[in-house]
This record gives C-alpha cells, structure tokens and sequence, in this order.
C-alpha cells in the first residue's frame, strides 16, 4: 500500500510557482472582446525590476542618512592629516622658489643690473583664482614667490649671454683708450674682436632688429632691441644679414664681420647698452652656466617682451 506525504517545501514551490502564472487579460477595443496573455517569463522580469527599484531606493535613502549625520571622526582625522602634508609641500615649493630668485637676482647683479629691471611690463588675460584658496595665507605667499621668479628669469631673456663671433683676438677694451685717428684719449663705447672680413657675427640675445644700415663711425651697423632697455650693437660690418624689425633668437648669424666706417682694419665693433648709455660687454660675455640655463628655460616657455628708449649713436 503506497502511503502520499504532502511535502512542505513541494506546497511553496508550488505557490511561488501560481504567483507567476500565465493570465490572460480580457478588454474591448470598441468593436470587439480581446484576450492580451501575459507570460510568467515577463511578469518574473517585471517583478525583478520592482525589486531591484526598491533595493536601490533604499540604498540611496541610507546613503543620504550618512552624508546629514557628517564625516565620521576617522574621516575628520584622514583629512586633517592630508592638510598638513599638503602645507608642508607648499612651504617646501616656497622654499626652492625663493632660492632660485636669489640664485638668479644674484648672477643679474654681477652683470651690474638691478632684478627689478627684468621684472617691468606686465599683463595677460584675466584668470581669477577661487577665493578659498587666494584667503589661504600659505597658498597666497606660494603664488607670490613664484610669480616673482617667474617673472625675473622670464626678464633675464633680454640680457646678452655669448660671445659675438668665435675664434677672434680681443684688440680693444671698453673706455677710455687713445683714439687710433687723432692720437688722444677718447671714450671707447664697445669692445674690438678681430677676425678675417667675412666672419659670422651672431645675436647674443633674443630680441628684434632696431637698426640695420650704415651709421657715421660704425660704418654697416646692425642695433638690436633686447627689451627691458637692453640693445647691443654691432659695428663695422661688411655685410648685414637681418633686416629692421626682423625677430631674432640668441645665437642666430645677423652679419659678417668687415672694416666699414671709422675703422682700420677687419674687426667687429661690439656694445652692450642699458638705457642707451654704453656699459662694458665683457662681464656679459662671460655669464654664468646658471643663468644661460635659466635663460635656455625661460625662452622656451615664453615669448620676448620688447621696449626701451630709443639709444643715440656715438
């Protein structure tokens, strides 16, 4: 005799089982009765969207619940901790931003040139900083130091760093020296280099062409206009290479060397001028590593600036 047990688990697949049985749907379109039949397979899909509807709508409302109640003490403490490594590091930029100001307002006054010299002429489009961090007293000193050695290695573009021609032989020093016309004690403005006529001549600083013609005692002259009130000269030509208002970079052939105008023979006539008052090239051709390459920098980053007084000739 074969004894049937109702099982428990088999009575609640069984529901589960009516809960998402076909049924059919009965409504009239206006002419006549329609029968809509709706799957298990598209009720099971409906009712998993509800649920996961619900999950969500309940994982949202918890995540609200913990943004009003505020950052947790660890996360208050996690955050205090990123501030102070992040002052830190602001001080520590600060630091090496101030040392490369003096490093390079240091090698400018060895040339005889005041820093603020190099640091006139400002502008640009406006860029507004949020006001939460101009308050910050670290981050407004930061920018400060950075902006002002930014702008003094960005001036020193204008001064000239290189020697003029290779390979030559030093004839005359700048001042005072006998005149070799008239025998008496003259005023030298430049520097004399001698070389073969034909010599290159190069730019010793970015800048543009002010001059490029002959001048009464330079004879071919070509001036260039370096900004920040910095020119230099370059006499006695027998050939220019560049023409006026040309633009020309620091190391760019602009003449050959000759014995044009008040000259006694094949040399290059060199000045260096601040202000158009002639000052001694040397110390000029003679800069330092350090400040060529921070020169080499700043001219790769931007553009010359240009202007002065216009210079008097000799």
């Amino acid at each position: 005799m074969i004894k049937l047990v109702q099982m428990t688990n088999a009575g609640v697949a069984g529901k589960f089982r009516n809960l998402f049985k076909a049924r059919e749907i009965f409504f009239h379109d206006g002419t006549s009765l329609r029968r809509l039949t709706i799957g298990s397979r598209v009720q099971f899909a409906l009712a998993v969207t509800a649920l996961s509807l619900l999950l969500w709508s309940i994982f949202a409302a918890a995540q609200l619940a913990i943004v009003a109640a505020g950052p947790s003490q660890a996360d208050i403490a996690r955050m205090e901790r990123e501030m102070e490594s992040m002052q830190a590091d602001v001080l520590t930029i600060k630091k090496v931003a101030q040392a490369r100001y003096h490093l390079t307002a240091r090698e400018v006054r060895r040339l005889g040139l005041d820093p603020d010299r190099l640091q006139e002429g400002v502008g640009g489009p406006l860029e507004a900083v949020p006001a939460t961090r101009v308050a910050d007293p670290n981050f407004k000193a930061l920018f400060m130091s950075w902006k002002r050695l930014e702008k003094l290695e960005q001036g020193t573009i204008a001064i000239p760093s290189t020697e003029p021609v290779h390979g030559t032989a030093f004839t005359s020093g700048y001042g005072v020296r006998s005149d070799p016309f008239r025998g008496r004690a003259a005023m030298h403005a430049g520097i004399d280099l001698a070389g073969p006529i034909g010599t290159p001549i190069y730019a010793t600083a970015d800048g543009f062409v002010g001059r490029s013609q002959w001048v009464n005692g330079y004879g071919n002259l070509v001036e260039l206009d370096h900004g920040r009130g910095i020119q230099t000269r370059y006499g006695h030509l027998s050939k220019s290479l560049v023409q006026e208002g040309q633009r020309v970079k620091r190391g760019d052939m602009i003449a050959l060397m000759g014995s044009t105008g008040r000259s006694t023979g094949s040399h290059l006539h060199y000045e260096v001028r601040l202000d158009g008052k002639a000052v001694n090239p040397v110390p000029f051709m003679q800069s330092s590593n350090y400040l060529q390459s921070v020169q080499r920098r700043a001219a790769a980053s931007t553009p010359i600036a240009i202007g002065g007084p216009e210079a008097g000739t000799r």
